[in-house]
């Protein structure tokens, strides 16, 4: 079987051929831990924390940092809702195999959470996996209190240490109360480190009225806007819509005019106020799924490039120019789910 994608750009395209492909995916299981510092409490800032996820359902409810209480809470008053809160960019430093994660909660009764680990392809351009859940188990866990403190050990091959990862974190009920999150841990005060980065996420869902492109970013400086470009053949881009920049953590656009185009693509250009650009990933949304195309790293790239990518098989990774020629391969190593190509020596830009 043969699996490729695509890196488009003024002189270069990326290829990966595979013999045979198969989806990385490892179960995950969950464990009572005792390894749970707090790392950030919240008492002074929301640490760049944002709510609800953009990869949670569009009628979920907001968690806000009470700065007065120094938490998170939500406080909608509904019966039955769902709620979820995201992290900012983690680059995990715990062993591979799994991390300790730990957070205070208030949840009333009857109360279910559920975490996913979102893989961050990039420090600079978007991109993402869920790579480990507690819904392989339970959909939902019960909370095991009101009230309380959770600690508990995810354990997947898929995480790894080094990995740029964030923390989705989501409540559902059917008890009007409020909500509350607070005092996160991953694994003590080395368990993790904070990475900067522009763009953290997009994703893309049908919904009643279109198709709602939704992108979250950090770092916000200088950026005059955001241009949406659609695709149907995820090579040839055209503008839809564009949203000014107003210093908020997350943004959305509904593209009203694609609704019989079948598979679709999507992507935003941040433009900055001297002209400068760059882009997120490539949405890929086929029917309500959607997924990453590219993942690859840093952009542009003169030196390294990283490609990450699914598990594979006896794998070939090609690099080529826009015309078709071929100026790099080798060989992708089994069971790994990056691969870092040389660039030097082959005197072009990878856009």
């Amino acid at each position: 079987m043969k699996h490729t994608s695509t890196l488009k750009g003024t002189f270069m395209a990326l290829t990966v051929l595979a013999s045979s492909f198969a989806f990385g995916q490892n179960p995950t299981s969950v464990a009572p831990s005792n390894n749970c510092d707090v790392i950030e409490d919240f008492n002074t800032s929301h640490g760049d924390y944002r709510s609800p996820s953009i990869f949670t359902e569009s009628d979920y409810t907001e968690f806000n940092w009470d700065s007065t209480a120094g938490t998170w809470i939500e406080r909608s008053g509904l019966a039955s809702r769902s709620a979820s809160i995201i992290s900012c960019v983690y680059i995990n430093q715990q062993p591979s195999g799994g991390i300790d994660l730990g957070w205070r909660f208030k949840a009333c009764s009857g109360g279910q959470y559920r975490v996913r680990i979102i893989n961050v392809a990039c420090n600079c351009v978007a991109g993402y996996d869920i790579v480990a859940t507690t819904s392989n188990g339970p959909v939902w866990r019960n909370f095991p209190s009101d009230s309380g403190r959770i600690c508990i050990r995810i354990n997947d091959a898929d995480l790894y240490q080094g990995q740029k990862f964030r923390i989705e974190i989501s409540y559902r009920g059917n008890v009007p109360c409020d909500w509350e999150f607070d005092d996160i841990s991953l694994g003590g005060d080395q368990g993790a480190i904070i990475l900067p980065v522009t763009f953290m996420g997009i994703t893309a869902k049908k919904e009643s009225g279109g198709t709602k492109v939704q992108w979250d970013v950090a770092d916000e400086v200088d950026v005059a806007g955001y241009e949406i470009e659609r695709s149907t053949d995820g090579n040839n881009f055209t503008r839809v819509g564009y949203v000014p920049a107003y210093k908020k953590p997350a943004y959305s656009f509904v593209d009203v005019n694609a609704a019989n185009l079948g598979t679709i693509y999507y992507r935003v250009k941040n433009v900055d106020l001297d002209g400068r650009y760059k882009y997120s990933s490539i949405a890929k949304l086929t029917g309500r799924s959607s997924s990453i195309v590219l993942k690859a790293f840093p952009l542009p790239a003169r030196n390294q490039l990283t490609v990450q990518h699914d598990k594979m098989n006896g794998a070939m990774l090609s690099l080529a120019t826009a015309d078709g020629r071929t100026v790099r391969q080798q060989v992708i190593s089994n069971a790994t789910i990056q691969t870092q190509v040389d660039l030097n020596g082959i005197g072009l830009l990878v856009y």
